[in-house]
């Protein structure tokens, strides 16, 4: 019988908060995990009220902007491209590389909410924006894509494209309560400067197409680097003419993919990529020999209407890692490639090497193994927003 008046008086002690005024609850509740915090929505209809007001929002992201100086929450994920079939499989699930964040839930981090998600094939990661994901089922001829907050497992799933492509160079913004996709032919072999490019946007919630110039009549985009959002544009490495291919698409009067300079001393063709640290837009390369010597560099674009880089680092690996790697790595044959630049730090980079993610210290000449057996070569720097990012509905 005392048992059951003390299950009793427990389960009221825990709903009932009438005594607890608003800004003594609202103190509680902000220092919650983010996750949490949209699951507590459902407690009651004050709590509610509570969450879904804008001004809690803005404490929030004021508290957590205090407290993390200029850092938000990050994470590396595996983006999946490719229709691989090696992949073991207690990775297919884990979307994490790294681990330090408690809002990335453990074991891994898994897009499995979503309603397409099989083991033998799982969902591709495009490309981010305002601590949201654009997705596909395919890799090729994409067509049902799902835009998601990871965090809180909410989700959308976009009208079809208009039209069936193979290989599409696909764009993502999130700004402003509203959101665009953008995506065209990763290739032109054609004879016309001209090509159809298709944007969705959660204004109109329809697809639309317009016929745009192009810079180049045989351009080949990039695919395994990802898509960054920079000065309003958006930006895809190219791979035939070694330069960026960028797109604006709030330019009214300049519409159309243009063309950009990389670093005039850049050497590889293929192990490269860009990234955003910072604030600063960089591009990171490692010379692509598969024996030996070689050199990883990275610059920062120091002004951007004049197309102007600044090499910021160059380092020549055979004489910084020996010591290191001993231990896992043969010391005559080993490949590396570029997979990520670290948001917040500078010196920080990703490599993949010797079947492991590594991360490198620029300055320091650090090398530490964050991923062993790593069988992916696509990674995304994945920020969070302060407040989690709602989706919009599409009109």
């Amino acid at each position: 019988m005392a048992e059951t008046s003390q299950k009793a008086l427990q389960q009221q002690i825990l709903i009932d908060d009438s005594s607890i005024p608003d800004w003594l609850l609202t103190e509680i509740l902000q220092r919650l995990p983010v996750k949490h915090i949209f699951k507590f929505k459902c407690v009651s209809k004050r709590w509610f009220i509570l969450i879904s007001d804008p001004f809690f929002a803005r404490l929030y992201s004021t508290r957590i902007n205090t407290s993390l100086s200029t850092s938000q929450p990050w994470n590396l994920l595996f983006r999946y491209l490719y229709e691989v079939r090696i992949v073991p499989s207690s990775m297919i699930d884990t979307r994490i590389a790294l681990k330090q964040s408690q809002d990335f839930s453990s074991p891994g981090f898994s897009l499995n909410f979503l309603p397409y998600s099989k083991h033998d094939c799982p969902i591709k990661i495009l490309a981010s924006s305002n601590g949201l994901l654009l997705c596909c089922e395919t890799f090729y001829w994409q067509k049902n894509y799902y835009i998601c907050n990871p965090l809180i497992q909410q989700w959308i799933a976009l009208p079809k494209p208009p039209k069936a492509i193979k290989s599409v160079a696909v764009g993502f913004i999130c700004k402003d309560g509203h959101y665009e996709v953008i995506r065209f032919p990763t290739a032109n072999y054609g004879p016309s400067n001209t090509l159809r490019l298709e944007t969705f946007s959660s204004e109109t919630g329809k697809w639309h197409c317009s016929i745009v110039n192009c810079p180049v009549l045989d351009y080949y985009i990039k695919t395994d680097s990802p898509v960054v959002h920079y000065n309003g544009s958006l930006h895809w490495l190219e791979f035939r003419h070694s330069k960026i291919i960028t797109y604006d698409p709030h330019n009214g009067t300049n519409t159309g993919l243009h063309l950009m300079n990389l670093p005039d001393d850049k050497q590889s063709e293929h192990l490269s990529l860009l990234g955003v640290s910072r604030g600063r837009f960089r591009y990171f390369e490692v010379t692509d020999t598969c024996f030996g010597p070689r050199d990883l560099r990275v610059w920062v674009l120091s002004d951007y209407d004049a197309q102007r880089w600044c090499l910021e680092y160059r380092i020549k690996f055979s004489g910084s890692w020996i010591d290191e790697v001993n231990e896992f790595i043969p010391k005559d044959n080993f490949y590396i490639f570029p997979l990520a630049l670290h948001p917040h730090e500078f010196d920080i980079v990703y490599l993949g090497y010797g079947g492991c993610l590594v991360s490198y210290n620029l300055g320091t000449r650090k090398l530490d193994v964050v991923h062993r057996n790593f069988y992916s070569h696509q990674l995304l720097a994945f920020v969070f927003s302060p407040w989690p990012t709602t989706i919009p509905q599409p009109f």
